[in-house]
């Protein structure tokens, strides 16, 4: 058993290893492009391969809400080109002064030292690049990339053994952020987010006008002829809330947001598998084949939103406060989590920085707190980072869905890294550490 003195000698240790020289006679291109003994060449292909790379996925990502919004592809393209060129612009430009700074410091100090592999140049190449995105995307990548950052930083302090890893964690931890975030949708007290609002809505609401409603909802409505509908929605559907907004009745209601979530989830699998394959259809048809993960996720979202919404029709019918009802019923469809496959954690993680964002802004509207100035842009650059350095170091605790983000935007030159005389490096820097302690 480690005993809290242990571990926090291990933590002074792994930090002041960061500052400690490693290797002097070692060039960047053994490191971190072998592939060119030129650093300037290395640069320039890197630049043409992500820029190419870029404006693929952010083509993908920017135009998919707008054929969800029944827009032409023509009318697509045509309103997302600035936005494609923009963030294509951010992306490109970030992964080439990582590049740059990594040679440049190799230069410059003439030798490596844990930070200056992976940290240093990540952070500069995020804090000169992060402004050419709009801000609005500028608070979409820091909630991102810091939930990325979180998940590396509690895998690093799992595999150092200085917490026990905590089973059912996830699960807790998306209950609790969907309490948060419900409430917030519910009561309009603060903007959410553009993305999560819209998302919320998707799976929280059951208009006629909405596309999954149109073309899938109406065909599985007609399909529900079976006894327990007859039983349930026919022979109660008369029974309503006074406080209830919806214009079906609550069961009925109920239903049909279980349905339409279930469709949305559907959709949202595609939408992400798309994204993440840079835009390839055969990726897409590809996650067809796992049908229970596809089914699970998508049962989650349809219990998921008929949970919070049936739930919510219940506290009203006995009388609760508007303004706890949304975040118990939240909370309480939150615990349907467990039927997400895992891994689950990302997920987790990703709503949790969501209701962090949201309770943030809530206690600077409230003048509880003070708005800490440039936090979105020092959020990103701390946590792209941290997030760099563990897929450079340690690769192992890195997420393998970002990991092979990283190999498509590179071009296969993340894999390319001489993982052997990078653990070298940072042994040799371990050993310098504990040699002076």
């Amino acid at each position: 058993m480690i005993t809290t003195t242990e571990k926090l000698e291990c933590l002074y240790r792994t930090a002041k290893s960061m500052f400690y020289p490693g290797f002097y006679n070692l060039p960047c291109s053994a490191l971190w492009h072998p592939d060119s003994q030129n650093c300037e060449k290395a640069g320039l292909e890197l630049l043409n391969v992500c820029s190419v790379k870029a404006v693929k996925i952010y083509t993908a990502l920017y135009l998919l809400p707008q054929l969800l919004k029944h827009k032409s592809l023509f009318e697509g393209l045509k309103q997302t080109f600035p936005d494609v060129i923009r963030s294509s612009t951010f992306l490109t430009v970030n992964c080439f002064i990582t590049c740059a700074v990594h040679c440049i410091l190799r230069r410059v100090l003439g030798h490596y030292r844990a930070i200056t592999v992976a940290f240093i140049p990540a952070a500069v190449g995020s804090l000169t690049s992060i402004h050419i995105e709009k801000y609005h995307r500028q608070e979409i990548l820091a909630i991102y990339m810091a939930s990325l950052a979180l998940e590396c930083v509690y895998e690093m302090a799992v595999y150092r053994k200085l917490i026990p890893p905590i089973k059912g964690g996830e699960v807790v931890l998306f209950a609790c952020s969907s309490a948060l975030l419900v409430h917030f949708h519910r009561n309009k007290e603060i903007k959410i987010n553009d993305t999560m609002d819209w998302l919320m809505t998707k799976m929280l609401s059951c208009r006629r006008s909405d596309v999954a409603q149109k073309y899938l909802l109406t065909r599985l409505r007609e399909r529900l002829t079976t006894r327990l509908d007859e039983l349930v929605i026919r022979n109660f559907s008369h029974y309503k809330s006074s406080v209830c907004q919806h214009q079906l009745s609550c069961i009925s209601n109920t239903v049909n947001t279980g349905l339409n979530g279930l469709v949305w989830g559907t959709i949202i699998q595609m939408c992400l598998r798309l994204l993440s394959s840079g835009g390839s259809l055969r990726q897409v048809m590809r996650l067809f084949r796992k049908r229970s993960e596809v089914l699970r996720v998508s049962s989650f979202v349809g219990a998921y939103s008929a949970g919070v919404v049936g739930l919510e029709c219940l506290f009203y019918q006995n009388n609760m406060c508007e303004t706890i009802a949304p975040a118990l019923s939240g909370a309480i469809a939150g615990l349907l989590f467990t039927i997400v496959p895992e891994p689950s954690g990302p997920v987790a993680l990703y709503f949790f920085c969501r209701a962090f964002q949201c309770a943030y802004k809530k206690l600077i509207q409230d003048k509880v707190i003070v708005e800490i100035p440039y936090d979105t842009v020092l959020l990103y650059t701390l946590s792209t980072a941290i997030t760099i350095h563990t897929g450079v170091c340690e690769p192992h605790l890195m997420r393998p869905s970002y990991t092979a983000f990283l190999n498509y935007l590179t071009d296969r030159r993340y894999e390319m890294l001489d993982r052997n005389l990078i653990d070298v490096i940072m042994k040799n820097v371990r050993i310098a550490a504990d040699d002076s302690v």
